[in-house]
């Protein structure tokens, strides 16, 4: 049976999980709804922090739009800024976690940053997507974890 907390966060549309980037002719958007869903969950976990100590800010995270949805050199500057901007959101929980000892218990370790990989072209092939879908489940699979260690304080 799921706790209430965990059915709040899935009334805001979040989920435990992500769904991959499977389709290269849908990159573009599949990517989008992808940092999209971390900066929810970032925004979820901060907020759910800041409900408990209230010390926290809490970011308005948002994903710019491409100026036009070809695949091209806008696209890849867009991709690797973005990319680079995950890992600051992920990290930034992260270290906002860490300082308020929300951390898992039973080893009683610090939450590690993450180190996503950013992309240094744009050559649409199986390796891009491979690449852009573990460095979105190494985000989530961080960001669940610490969803795991708040909920006990809500």
């Amino acid at each position: 049976m799921a706790s209430n907390h965990l059915l709040e966060l899935m009334k805001y549309g979040l989920s435990k999980s992500y769904t991959p980037i499977n389709d290269l002719t849908t990159l573009t958007s599949s990517y989008r709804t992808c940092v999209q869903h971390v900066y929810d969950k970032a925004s979820w976990l901060l907020n759910a922090v800041n409900g408990v100590f209230m010390d926290t800010d809490v970011p308005k995270y948002t994903v710019p739009d491409l100026s036009d949805e070809l695949i091209n050199r806008n696209a890849y500057i867009w991709l690797k800024h973005l990319m680079q901007d995950v890992q600051t959101a992920v990290n930034s929980v992260v270290a906002c976690y860490n300082y308020h000892s929300l951390i898992d218990q039973q080893t009683g370790e610090l939450t590690s940053t993450v180190s996503l990989w950013i992309p240094n072209s744009l050559s649409l092939n199986d390796e891009l997507l491979n690449n852009l879908n573990n460095d979105f489940k190494s985000a989530n699979d961080t960001l669940d974890r610490l969803f795991d260690y708040v909920e006990p304080y809500m």
